[in-house]
């Protein structure tokens, strides 16, 4: 294969290699840097044996610590996962015993030919997404010293859409488009040209202080027109003028292609409170909880500009829903500042999905009211249906109340969706730990674990469902190898767990007794230190410890009664009174 291609298909499947990205049809297939890098490899010697040396001196070179084998293994096993591949009947990957690996499906060659006209600016790049071009705007005011104002305008839409719109459509660049100047080629042949479904017809006309912008919106497969619009304006400033139109011109555009997107009435048109808010966004999706307080901060900063801006308020809403979820402070404080985050977005955009979901977290956890909740996931996923994260809470929800072959069924969809999440797979595990079935928990978070060994909530949940199928030792051992800097107090009280079912009493009471000294210095979750005192049988403080999490409302408290680590207080009547209170049931 021609490696200065730069976008390689294969089976439905489109690797973009200067992106680093895998496709398939519209959906980005998330893929990790080493699983990417082993793919490139083998698309580059498509047929032939790329050896686990050649792997190994690429990968991991000369001075570089690491378990060669293992990481190998996983890197590989996240790159079947990514395509749908299996080591037992290759599509995709054949494994070589003892040798390495060869890529052995056929790489689309009329792909290989689109490739060399897309170089030549013939193509656009070929994403999935709607693509539409900006055709040079006409210069009606007939002075060519003139033509400089439509070239300008132009390129202004093509950034606006650009900024606005990337991940969703397809933007064609100006070169190719230019090369079609005067071409005389209808609409319909310009989209087969380059493969654009919309293009943009504009035209210029200066009259002495006056200027009058016309823009066009062309559907080119039937050469339907979609939307029309002229401005009007004084010429003092030329560039704030193209800025101006071309900012509505983006807004009037993308309301007509992308309806769902851009109806909000909450998007900011302030540029620093757009920058704080993707700020915030990169540090939210860092690794568990590392960025949330950061996310926040500049979260809270885009607001202090911006205060409509209801994207941000989701967002907010979102990172303090996370703060509750990983124990960083007391859940009835973060969620509080939740619901008012939450609150706020939807009184400016009801289609504000993340706000949506956030509030389904507050009314489950902060108000127990599981028909409130209920209505707004639904609201959610009304919103967009593909929202991993919603499918994942809803699941959880739907678990915690019995609903076990709906969990499954829902979790497995947000995996789905995004099949190399770390979280979605281990939300796949735990709605298997509630329903009982320990063995599929098990083999999900180990799936997790091969993509990153030290992920601490799969490798804790491991341990629980070990400690169920009587694997004592192998469950302290799971939760020993957890990383000592993520050893919070959930983690430990885990290992108590752990250590008290396994017979272990004296080093159970030592992990309650460090408990009780972290409590000095952070917030310490009673509904992980009730499931100590509940592997002792030690029932009354046990009781106690679920009562004080009733007070502080720990997300975790809605599966207390499909916890089978609490199952032991089954016998006493408190037990499932306290169940009937939480789940609206009383």
């Amino acid at each position: 294969m021609d490696m200065g291609r730069t976008v390689v298909r294969f089976d439905g499947f489109e690797v973009d290699l200067r992106a680093g990205e895998l496709r398939k049809g519209n959906v980005n297939v998330r893929l990790q840097e080493q699983p990417l890098q082993i793919l490139t490899m083998l698309l580059d010697r498509a047929g032939d044996v790329v050896t686990r040396d050649e792997l190994k001196t690429r990968l991991w070179p000369g001075g570089t610590s690491v378990d060669f084998e293992h990481s190998v293994n996983a890197a590989i096993k996240r790159l079947r996962t990514a395509l749908g591949d299996t080591a037992d009947h290759p599509r995709y990957v054949e494994t070589l015993h003892r040798r390495g690996y060869r890529f052995v499906a056929p790489i689309d060659l009329d792909g290989a030919r689109d490739q060399a006209r897309r170089a030549a600016g013939v193509l656009p790049p070929a994403n999935g997404r709607p693509r539409l071009v900006v055709l040079p705007f006409k210069n009606l005011s007939g002075d060519p010293a003139q033509d400089y104002f439509g070239e300008g305008m132009t390129e202004e839409i093509i950034a606006q859409l650009g900024q606005r719109s990337a991940r969703h459509l397809g933007v064609i660049a100006r070169a190719s488009a230019t090369s079609l100047r005067d071409s005389g080629r209808s609409a319909r042949d310009i989209g087969q040209c380059l493969r654009a479904d919309y293009l943009i017809d504009g035209s210029v006309r200066r009259e002495r202080d006056r200027v009058r912008i016309t823009v066009q919106l062309v559907e080119t497969g039937g050469e339907t027109h979609l939307w029309a619009e002229s401005y009007d304006r004084e010429l003092v400033d030329c560039l704030t003028i193209q800025a101006e139109v071309a900012s509505q011109v983006a807004d009037a555009l993308a309301l007509e292609l992308l309806p769902e997107r851009s109806a909000r009435s909450g998007r900011t048109r302030h540029p620093g409170a757009y920058q704080a808010y993707l700020k915030g966004r990169f540090h939210w999706n860092t690794p568990g909880d590392t960025g949330v307080e950061r996310a926040i901060a500049y979260y809270d900063e885009a607001l202090s500009l911006d205060p409509g801006f209801a994207a941000a308020y989701s967002a907010r809403a979102r990172a303090w829903v996370t703060v509750s979820d990983y124990h960083r402070q007391p859940p009835r404080l973060a969620l509080a500042a939740a619901r008012e985050s939450a609150g706020r977005a939807l009184a400016i955009d009801p289609t504000e999905y993340e706000a949506h979901v956030a509030l389904a977290e507050v009314q489950r956890v902060l108000d127990w009211d599981a028909a409130a909740a209920t209505t707004s996931y639904r609201a959610a996923l009304a919103v967009n249906p593909d929202h991993d994260a919603t499918q994942r809470y809803f699941a959880l929800f739907l678990a915690a109340r019995g609903r076990g072959s709906e969990a499954v069924a829902m979790a497995d969809r947000a995996c789905e969706l995004d099949p190399l999440c770390l979280t979605l797979n281990t939300g796949a595990a735990a709605v298997r730990f509630f329903g009982g079935d320990f063995e599929g928990a098990l083999e999900r978070c180990r799936h997790t674990l091969d993509m990153e060994p030290s992920f601490v909530q799969a490798g804790r949940l491991m341990s629980a469902a070990l400690v169920q199928l009587g694997r004592i030792r192998d469950a302290v051992d799971a939760i020993e190898r957890l990383p000592r800097s993520r050893m919070n107090p959930v983690s430990l009280a885990w290992m108590g767990h752990a250590l008290a079912t396994g017979g272990h009493e004296s080093r159970a009471r030592d992990v309650l007794g460090r408990l009780r000294r972290m409590e000095k210095d952070q917030y310490v979750p009673a509904y992980h230190v009730a499931l100590v005192h509940a592997a002792l049988g030690d029932v009354d403080l046990a009781m106690a410890s679920l009562e004080r999490a009733c007070e502080q409302r720990d997300p975790w408290l809605d599966t207390v009664g499909v916890d089978p680590r609490f199952a032991m207080l089954d016998r006493d009547p408190r037990f499932p009174a306290l169940r009937a209170r939480i789940l609206g049931e009383a």
